[in-house]
């Protein structure tokens, strides 16, 4: 007989109160349906305030008691109360999850274990963004969902992608709840960099009704987040050996070779992003055992952003001067005839002659969208339970980027004060940057680029529950999908102005006729952006909205016609992808020698057909072809599980599985696309591979989970990852049809391996006397070692390296507090450096690494009512930034990335 493990009386209240409909909700993601034996009764409690924090971390330990694989969860405990922003930013207290900021100032990086092969499921089926294979998390909105699971271990009933794990949005639906239910948040969040005060707010309407049909139930659910941002950095360009006028090196007096930046800049990213969801669900239930849904999610965003950039690339043009080299040594690792000499890094130096300094503006803008509507059916009977669900998912993003280069004539000196602070600090002497006179049209650029993804599935599951014997239940299921992935666009051809923009050395002898001010109105044409602890100067810069408003007018200046760029067959490919996939999979249960195991062993086999239309490129002729491939494979994979319970308390978990994930189709695009270079720059390509083969990996879980109260546990694990054929992304110098190039293209590596320790610990001070009792605290730690056999670069030796996107060390600390009304939250989360992508070869080698900023954020919020709270929440207290290295050690930074801070004040309220 099906048997279950006890609960004291506090979880069995709790866990009848809340965590049902999210255990419930969180096995409709497996296509089970839960086992009406497993559901406890409530009973009264009378020594015990419940609060709602209490609820969800109640509500978030038995999902992860109770489940049959490793998973963790984030639970808001009440409508719109999780102290995040977006999804994305939420993830980052799950332990073993890592995050990182993009360029715009926001959450766009999630990744599981060190690996960002993460498939994402919305309420249990599939989602994705645009042509990616996964979820945007940063769409939407944390005041949406009612739970995130993230499962590190896979099983049958799960859908395929995800060598790294699983992530599980669940929103809410209308039958949570007890009856009508109005709830909304406002909020204002200042930012440190911008200064502005940016609205946040969420709105869900819900009611049930029981009527002569049955019951039914409705709710929409209203996101809105605005965010006026300013993300800057200052580069280095790649480190490179000092040459005399002569072409000889330059040495120390020692006889080392001297390296030093390439050049240095800036890349300031302001904008204002906007972005909006909606979700809805009506849920019909004719009978207590049927019922009949129809919910969706719509999301979007609005981002229109500036990129600024300033440079000066003096280095290898003019020698330089006050020249001061540090006692950082190693072998010099270019290949070559000075190959594994010492080589010393310089630590400052100016530069000074008629070299090209310039600003730059990148003006984007961008649109995206996320659309998922699903039809579901479920029946359960006495045994068998089955469910069946028709989903439509689309996607779409596109970006327009018009950009005009504006160069200040010579002479220029350019002073390097070294790397202080683990940042390049250099500025122009004199400032000339601020003067409008002395700038000069350069190149025009334009380019655009578009994606688009849609999906039609259908998804058949049925559970049957055995009464007696040590089978407790069998599961299967069928799925099909029908995917398509196209994407489109143009590439950055520079275009010169009329007349060029100067004979031979242009900033010595710029052409008089491209004088901006002599063309434009400088209080328009030209924006100041403000300098930083490591540009310690203002500068130019074209203005976005002059650029925007102007556009037709400055392409026809530069003899272009009106409108977008041409699109390019270097950007374009089309894929459908139709997947047909079924499981088999079964929970025993039964006891040995006085103990529970139970447990799942199943299969799921998984059958693709793929055809990619895309264009061939022929670099000696610069002649695109339209090719046609087809391929198709078929995967089966294994797991199995075994939950040991020594008693109410300890258990012990082991689990194999095999996973793989697919190729990202923007990955599988065997064309090439072109950029040539620029007077400060080498020609930018990328390309895909077609060839590229499934991630594939054997994964081994063991915990040890110690449940010592109802809101109270500590677990340690071990996890060891087995993966072959992991995708890498290099950058390789090549010459195509006579120009520079830095490829940019991945490769499937040899076998590999990633392995870690998880350690958790989560407990409530109930022992503490008075008010201190409302004290708790969440830990987490995850060490995490891997590596794959893969090439040191395109066609060079295979050695054995670390594996990207992994850090060793990754801990969260928080400290809450809920008592009389009062809420309070204090989290720090760490991630140590890792290898964010393998460059082109240098002196130091060919690893990007990041060191990425830690964080220390705070949330307090107050009931003045029942129904009505106030909130207050600060993120980045400690002011930390992201710090980016070419290599190992501190003394070569790539980049600086200051990293916001923001203060909010809101408003909470149920009608």
């Amino acid at each position: 007989m099906n048997r279950h493990s006890s609960r004291t009386l506090l979880s069995l209240a709790i866990l009848s109160a809340l965590a049902l409909p999210a255990l419930a909700q969180a096995q409709d993601a497996g296509a089970a349906t839960p086992d009406p034996a497993a559901q406890p009764t409530a009973v009264d409690l009378d020594t015990v305030t419940v609060t709602a924090l209490r609820q969800s971390l109640q509500t978030a330990q038995t999902i992860k008691q109770e489940a049959a694989m490793v998973v963790d969860s984030v639970v808001a405990e009440d409508i719109g109360k999780l102290p995040d922003n977006s999804v994305a930013d939420a993830l980052q207290r799950v332990t073993g999850v890592q995050i990182a900021q993009g360029n715009q100032g926001e959450t766009t990086g999630v990744v599981i274990r060190g690996l960002p092969n993460v498939i994402s499921t919305l309420n249990g089926r599939e989602i994705f963004s645009s042509s990616g294979r996964g979820y945007a998390f940063q769409n939407l909105p944390a005041t949406a969902i009612k739970s995130l699971n993230v499962y590190k271990s896979s099983e049958a009933s799960l859908p395929l992608g995800g060598i790294a794990g699983l992530v599980d949005i669940q929103l809410r639906r209308p039958l949570d709840f007890d009856g009508a239910e109005i709830a909304g948040t406002v909020t204002g969040t200042h930012s440190k960099y911008t200064g502005d005060i940016d609205p946040n707010a969420s709105l869900l309407l819900s009611n049930r009704w029981d009527t002569d049909a049955g019951e039914i139930g409705a709710m929409v659910n209203f996101g809105y987040i605005g965010k006026r941002y300013a993300y800057d950095a200052v580069w280095g360009d790649f480190p490179k050996v000092l040459e005399n006028p002569d072409g000889t090196p330059m040495r120390t007096d020692d006889g080392n070779l001297i390296a030093a930046p390439n050049g240095w800049g800036t890349n300031y990213n302001h904008g204002d992003r906007k972005r909006s969801s909606f979700n809805y669900a009506l849920q019909w239930k004719p009978t207590e055992n049927t019922e009949v849904y129809v919910e969706g999610l719509y999301d979007y965003v609005r981002d229109d952003y500036d990129q600024a950039f300033l440079f000066s690339f003096p280095v290898g043009v003019v020698p330089p001067t006050g020249l001061q080299v540090g006692n950082n040594c190693y072998a010099n690792q270019l290949e070559g005839p000075l190959a594994g000499q010492t080589i010393c890094d310089a630590t400052s130096g100016s530069w000074t002659g008629d070299t090209y300094a310039a600003s730059s503006t990148q003006a984007h803008k961008q649109r995206g969208q996320d659309i998922q509507n699903a039809l579901g059916f479920k029946w359960n009977g006495d045994q068998l339970h089955l469910s069946t669900e028709v989903t439509r998912t689309s996607g779409y993003y596109r970006d327009e980027n018009f950009i005009i280069d504006t160069f200040m004539n010579g002479p220029i000196t350019t002073v390097w004060d070294g790397t202080a602070g683990k940042h390049q600090n250099w500025y122009l002497a004199g400032n000339p940057a601020m003067d409008p006179s002395r700038f000069y049209l350069n190149g025009l650029f334009q380019t655009w680029g578009e994606s688009r993804g849609e999906e039609n599935s259908w998804r058949g599951d049925g559970k049957f529950d055995f009464l007696d014997g040590p089978i407790a239940f069998l599961q299967f299921g069928l799925r099909y999908a029908d995917r398509t992935a196209s994407a489109k666009g143009s590439v950055e051809i520079s275009t010169p102005p009329p007349g060029g923009a100067g004979t031979g050395n242009i900033t010595a002898n710029p052409n008089p006729d491209n004088q901006v001010v002599g063309l434009f109105p400088a209080s328009s044409f030209f924006c100041s952006k403000r300098g930083n602890s490591a540009l310690s100067q203002s500068f130019l810069t074209p203005c976005y909205d002059y650029l925007i408003g102007n556009a037709d007018a400055l392409r026809n200046f530069y003899g272009l016609p009106d409108g977008l760029a041409a699109e390019n067959p270097g950007r374009f490919f089309d894929i459908e992808e139709r997947k047909s996939a079924g499981y088999l999979q079964a929970k025993y249960d039964f006891d040995v020698f006085g103990l529970r195991v139970d447990g799942l062993v199943g299969v799921r086999a998984e059958k693709i057909k793929r055809e990619l239309n895309a264009f061939s490129f022929d670099a000696s002729t610069g002649v695109y072809s339209a090719i046609t491939r087809n391929t198709q494979d078929t995967n089966t994979l294994p797991n199995a599980s075994m939950n040991l319970h020594f008693n109410d308390e300890w258990q012990l978990r082991l689990l194999a599985a095999k996973t793989l994930s697919y190729p990202d189709f923007g990955a599988l695009n065997p064309s090439i696309s072109l950029n040539p270079g620029t007077v400060n720059r080498a020609g930018v390509a990328s390309s895909g591979n077609p060839d590229l083969s499934p991630i594939e990996s054997t994964n081994y879980d063991l915990s040890l989970e110690w449940y010592f109260s109802p809101v109270g546990y500590a677990s340690a694990g071990v996890f060891y990852r087995d993966i072959d054929g992991y995708i890498q992304n290099y950058i390789t110098n090549v010459v195509i049809a006579g120009e520079d190039y830095e490829l940019s293209s991945p490769q499937s590596a040899g076998s590999g391996h990633l392995q870690g320790v998880e350690l958790a610990y989560q407990q409530t001070f109930d022992f503490l006397p008075g008010a201190w009792g409302g004290l708790g605290a969440q830990l987490n730690y995850t060490y995490i070692d891997g590596d794959t056999k893969s090439p040191e670069f395109i066609g060079g030796p295979v050695i054995s390296r670390p594996l990207q996107n992994v850090s060793k060390n990754n801990y969260n600390a928080v400290l809450f507090y809920e008592n009389f009304g009062l809420s309070a939250r204090l989290a720090y989360g760490y991630r140590s450096r890792y290898i964010d992508f393998f460059t082109q070869p240098t002196v130091a080698g060919t690893e990007d690494q990041v060191e990425p900023a830690s964080s220390l954020d705070f949330s307090i919020s107050y009931d003045v009512t029942p129904r009505a709270t106030v909130v207050f929440s600060a993120t980045n207290l400690l002011g930390n930034n992201l710090h980016q290295f070419w290599g190992s050690g501190d003394t070569r930074p790539r980049d600086i990335r200051y990293q916001d801070k923001t203060v909010g004040m809101g408003f909470r309220f149920k009608l």
